[in-house]
């Protein structure tokens, strides 16, 4: 940022002395020699040496001149697409309390969406572009569950999930549907978007959050839910009903979209993805459901309760009161099934990612299968009690128990790498974990909800007064934690309450 030799000064802005004609060309032509000739070390010494000449009042201004020719605006003078690179190296208060204040065009610098745009993808944020392209898309003042109330009553999934978007490893998305990340393609501010990303994970960090309740959303409790990036929330009842809902942004509500009939029994699992719903039931079926008509196309039978399900593109996987998990073949239809035997009572949860299966038991072990090879390939026991709730991202697993512990396993190292003890004052009924987040959160029979750190295992913060009975499942994204109950109610806890595009962040 330095040169040999000062620019020429502009018109107005120059350093002039009261010279006479003759003695200002005799030091221009000095000059002129000077900078052709001499040494740029020889001329310092010279300038060094006249300034030893120069009375203290003068000197004390011509010190003043030359701070001003040591300063140069980079950001000025270099082009927009460089200044904008040197000022992403800069941490972000700096670029905001700082660099936008010197001057309007360092602010021009400051502002431009293709820095805030790579300072926000450097933090390994996204934005899920469907969902963003649907909500931008819909009229002026037409709501998405309008949309959803159409004449199909789920059909605007079709339309969305038609598009490229990009799905959230958390496990209130469908792992059979992961279309890679695409960015949106309209206009975005990328400032405000980055602004808004910074505050929803101090509001996670400092557990900032509104809580809304909908008392008696069934008639019974309620034992299952599910919500996805269309904002649909389905919950299953002991009154054998699964209940379709549009889950709104802002305010937390939500609104009946359908009422579906199948079961005989309690709805005890539950699993959609952009086209099917799977439900399991106390009176041993497992129902698949076409979210275009509305209408069971599959009923599998078992010969006992189906206690928890799981699917992605390729496997159903059920976990019955019988100690067995069955597994269907998706893609083929659910036409051919085989069984996996091993736990020695009945199997409380299961989890499918790839071609392995993950299921956890009353016998106090979780097991890991090969669904290729139909074989188990891991046994982790180190639970006390037994294991009532999994979660897995085929890497890890973190299991909750009736000993009230939630424990950390590492599929690689085929051991538990934390314990976190007493995690709640009675049996851990649900859990989920994201690490992206860095979060597990977990629910309880003792009626709370605890936000961990998967890292270390550390409570992060504890959220009561949520439901007034034991808590049945619950499900989060980057955004929020939904949560059912045997209250009957359902809950929404939110912390981008007044972050208007905290939805579309993934």
């Amino acid at each position: 940022g330095f040169d040999d030799w000062p620019a020429p000064a502009r018109p107005g802005v120059g350093w002039e002395l009261p010279l006479m004609a003759s003695e200002r060309k005799a030091i221009e032509a000095l000059a002129v020699r000077l900078r052709e000739s001499a040494h740029p070390i020889g001329r310092t010494q010279l300038a060094v040496l006249l300034l030893a000449q120069v009375p203290a009042d003068l000197l004390k201004a011509a010190v003043g001149r030359l701070h001003q020719m040591l300063r140069r605006d980079f950001v000025g003078m270099l082009p927009m697409e460089v200044a904008t690179r040197i000022l992403e190296l800069l941490p972000v208060a700096d670029i905001v309390r700082s660099c936008s204040l010197v001057s309007r065009r360092w602010r021009a610098v400051a502002m431009q969406a293709c820095l805030w745009r790579r300072l926000f993808l450097r933090r390994g944020w996204r934005v899920d572009g469907s969902r963003w392209a649907f909500y931008h898309s819909l009229p002026r003042g037409v709501s998405p569950a309008r949309v959803l109330l159409g004449s199909s009553a789920l059909r605007v999934s079709g339309a969305l999930g038609s598009q490229s978007s990009s799905s959230s490893s958390s496990p209130s998305t469908t792992p059979s549907s992961s279309p890679s990340p695409q960015l949106p393609r309209m206009p975005i501010n990328w400032r405000m978007l980055y602004a808004e990303y910074a505050r929803l994970e101090a509001n996670w960090r400092l557990g900032r959050c509104r809580v809304d309740r909908w008392e008696a959303a069934h008639s019974e409790s309620i034992y299952c839910l599910q919500f996805d990036r269309l904002n649909r929330l389905f919950s299953g009842s002991r009154d054998a009903t699964v209940k379709v809902w549009h889950l709104a942004d802002s305010p937390s509500q939500i609104t009946p979209l359908a009422t579906l009939r199948g079961h005989s029994g309690s709805v005890l699992t539950l699993q959609a993805d952009d086209a099917e719903l799977v439900t399991g039931s106390s009176d041993a079926s497992v129902c698949v459901w076409s979210l275009l008509t509305l209408g069971v196309t599959h009923r599998l039978r078992h010969p006992d309760a189906v206690l928890s399900l799981r699917f992605n593109a390729k496997w159903l996987a059920t976990a019955c009161k019988d100690r067995v998990v069955r597994v269907w073949r998706r893609d083929k239809g659910y036409a051919e099934v085989f069984e996996l035997r091993g736990h020695a009572v009945a199997v409380n949860a299961v989890h499918v990612f790839g071609d392995m299966a993950v299921s956890a038991s009353g016998d106090r072990t979780l097991k890991v299968w090969d669904l290729e090879r139909r074989a188990c390939v891991l046994t982790l026991a180190d639970h006390s009690r037994g294991v009532a709730c999994l979660d897995c991202d085929g890497s890890y697993i973190v299991s909750g128990s009736s000993d009230r512990s939630i424990r950390i396993w590492s599929i690689k190292a085929r051991r538990c790498e934390r314990t976190i003890l007493n995690a709640h004052a009675d049996l851990v009924r649900t859990l989920a974990f994201d690490r992206a987040m860095d979060v597990i959160v977990s629910g309880s029979y003792d009626e709370s909800i605890k936000i961990w750190r998967f890292s270390t295992g550390a409570l992060i913060h504890k959220i009561k007064n949520v439901h007034t009975s034991r808590i049945f499942k619950l499900a989060f994204d980057r955004s929020r934690i939904v949560s059912c109950s045997h209250d009957r109610s359902i809950a929404v806890i939110d912390f981008a309450s007044g972050l208007v595009h905290a939805r579309l962040l993934i």
